[in-house]
């Protein structure tokens, strides 16, 4: 099993691989394109259909561009699922669901038999369009497990359904990463962990000559994003007839503390390269670099 920001996927050594570092708003940023690596730590990791980004990692290549901001209630766009009872999605979208503290969770959303539990493609598109500008959603998960040494085991898939026709199409996010949209796996399950760590090159957190790594606690229930969820061809423009729904499906297992949130926010999608910011990517390949150097004199001495 692998985790999404487990040591496996994020501890790649001090390899220098200087990407084009995004300029963005901190309303509207666009995640780095997937598969971008920045001095050879990648900020993203790929599942299935899906590639994911640990917020702590983009927040500490980008500090000011808003990758970290608070995850309360109230300042979201849509809510799949929180612990809150009582909380309400903005019409016509349907409220969340309701998750409980046990182990394991299996829910969905998007696709209820009542009206006010259907998630239609035109209105979730009119909404990602008028409120972010964007086509296609992008998921946000905060994790809390608060005192357990363990992380989660994930699967979640999205569908497309009609209701006369049933699916007509499936993304997935499992542990097993095949060509195309669809094959989900639900006993192919990712392991969200406890903690990410990744080689400390912009020296950050541990003065020269110290320890190597940082390290990110993901269960403490902060209020704020963990991972952001992108799929590249999830663009609902092609779906949007009146009568298609938008559901969602996720199991978590291994719940100790419970109170994860699923949401989807306000943030552009990746579209190619992005464009670099000068003086940013020269300053993380400078720093990089003497990083680099350093280590690279340690091994030598």
């Amino acid at each position: 099993m692998t985790g999404f920001g487990g040591n496996s996927r994020w501890l790649t050594g001090t390899a220098l691989a200087v990407m084009a570092v995004c300029s963005v708003s901190l309303q509207a940023a666009p995640l780095p394109a997937p598969g971008t690596v920045i001095l050879g730590v990648p900020l993203s990791a790929q599942y299935d259909d899906a590639y994911v980004y640990p917020a702590d990692i983009l927040d500490y290549f980008f500090p000011t561009q808003g990758w970290n901001p608070a995850a309360g209630t109230g300042t979201l766009g849509v809510i799949v699922t929180t612990r809150s009872a009582g909380q309400q999605n903005p019409n016509p979208i349907p409220d969340p669901i309701t998750n409980s503290n046990a182990n394991p969770i299996n829910d969905s959303w998007g696709a209820g038999a009542a009206a006010a539990e259907q998630m239609k493609v035109a209105d979730l598109l009119n909404f990602l369009q008028t409120t972010f500008n964007s086509t296609i959603p992008v998921f946000t998960f905060d994790q809390s497990e608060p005192g357990s040494q363990n992380g989660l085991d994930v699967t979640a898939k999205v569908e497309i359904v009609d209701p006369l026709l049933g699916v007509l199409h499936t993304w997935s996010f499992d542990n097993t990463t095949q060509p195309g949209d669809g094959t989900y796996d639900s006993t192919s399950l990712v392991n969200a962990p406890a903690e990410i760590c990744i080689p400390d090159v912009l020296d950050k957190v541990n003065p020269p000559g110290t320890a190597d790594l940082v390290c990110f606690s993901q269960n403490v229930g902060s209020g704020k994003f963990d991972y952001y969820v992108y799929v590249p061809t999830m663009d609902l423009t092609s779906w949007a007839d009146a009568d298609n729904l938008f559901k969602v499906t996720w199991q978590f297992q291994n719940v100790a503390g419970g109170g994860e949130e699923i949401t989807i926010t306000g943030l552009n999608n990746p579209t190619g390269v992005p464009e670099p910011d000068s003086l940013a990517l020269l300053a993380a390949a400078l720093l990089g670099l003497a990083a680099a150097a350093r280590r690279a004199g340690r091994r030598d001495a």
